[in-house]
């Protein structure tokens, strides 16, 4: 039964990589869009010290990617928590208990340990959007702001399955290699650079290399359940990722048309400005 599901879920998954094109207009939220690698729109700067973050990453990445930003934050007087995903980074979870369930339920305890003093920023990478949003709905009185980063910012019922099938600029998908047997997704070495950090360093580069670990299929496939008194009240703000090669522009654009959105964000960056423009993004979410 575990098999014929992941056979399934993968074929699914690779169906929606692969699609071509959906509707990818899309304007901008409450907030106004920043110029060359700056940020912009609405959400006054408050003081670093009262803030407390907590930093998700996405898809085929780790709790390592946020090592700069978190540094930044830090040193601005912030209080920062960054989570590893099960199966993911150095947490060695086997992939049969990555479920978007266990995701949520990992990223709600660092919640409920960072806001013991006050609400938190829950900032979410690419696949986390999805992670965060189910989080907001459990846990909306402990969030201060959800904030997406490049990510896939779901309806109630949504996946990130059903989101990526619109995506006609993203690289990832004719490069992805389904292994249904083993429940992952992969990526040949020699895309990761183009996909996810085009303008990244050497050492960026390297790090993205030697962290590489297959995404579990099974969440990708999941919707989340989102509710207006829950989700739906949690000011939500969106960092858009210009020159992005796995969650295309146009994708993110088309995702916020129609949202309530507290404020926005531009950064003329590849998808990880985590990576190659960390000071941005701490500014950035600073400003918020």
């Amino acid at each position: 039964m575990m098999k014929r599901t992941f056979v399934a879920v993968a074929s699914l998954v690779l169906g929606a990589a692969l699609a071509g094109c959906g509707d990818s207009s899309g304007t901008d939220g409450t907030g106004g869009s920043g110029g060359s690698g700056g940020s912009g729109g609405s959400g006054g700067a408050g003081g670093a010290a009262a803030k407390s973050f907590v930093l998700v990453h996405g898809a085929f990445m780790g709790a390592w990617g946020w090592d700069s930003v978190e540094k930044g934050l830090a040193a601005e007087g912030a209080s920062v928590t960054v989570v590893e995903l099960p199966a993911h980074g150095e947490d060695m979870s086997p992939v049969k208990d990555a479920t978007l369930d266990a995701y949520v339920t990992k990223v709600g305890e660092a919640v409920d340990a960072a806001s013991a003093s006050g609400k938190v920023v829950l900032v979410g990478h690419s696949m986390a959007g999805m992670v965060i949003s189910g989080v907001a709905e459990q846990r909306a009185g402990k969030i201060d702001k959800l904030v997406y980063l490049a990510a896939y910012l779901p309806k109630d019922g949504e996946s990130l399955q059903a989101l990526a099938g619109g995506d006609k600029d993203s690289h990832l998908g004719p490069a992805l290699t389904i292994d249904a047997a083993n429940g992952v997704a992969k990526l040949p070495a020699e895309e990761l650079t183009d996909i996810f950090c085009a303008d990244c360093g050497a050492d960026e580069v390297a790090a993205i290399q030697s962290n590489y670990r297959d995404e579990p299929l099974a969440p990708l496939a999941t919707p989340v359940k989102l509710t207006d008194g829950n989700f739906g009240k949690v000011p939500k703000f969106y960092i858009y990722t210009t020159k992005d090669n796995a969650v295309g522009y146009a994708l993110q654009k088309s995702m916020t048309d129609g949202a309530t959105l507290a404020g926005t964000a531009t950064l003329e960056t590849s998808h990880s400005p985590f990576l190659s423009r960390p000071d941005d993004v701490v500014s950035t979410l600073l400003g918020f």
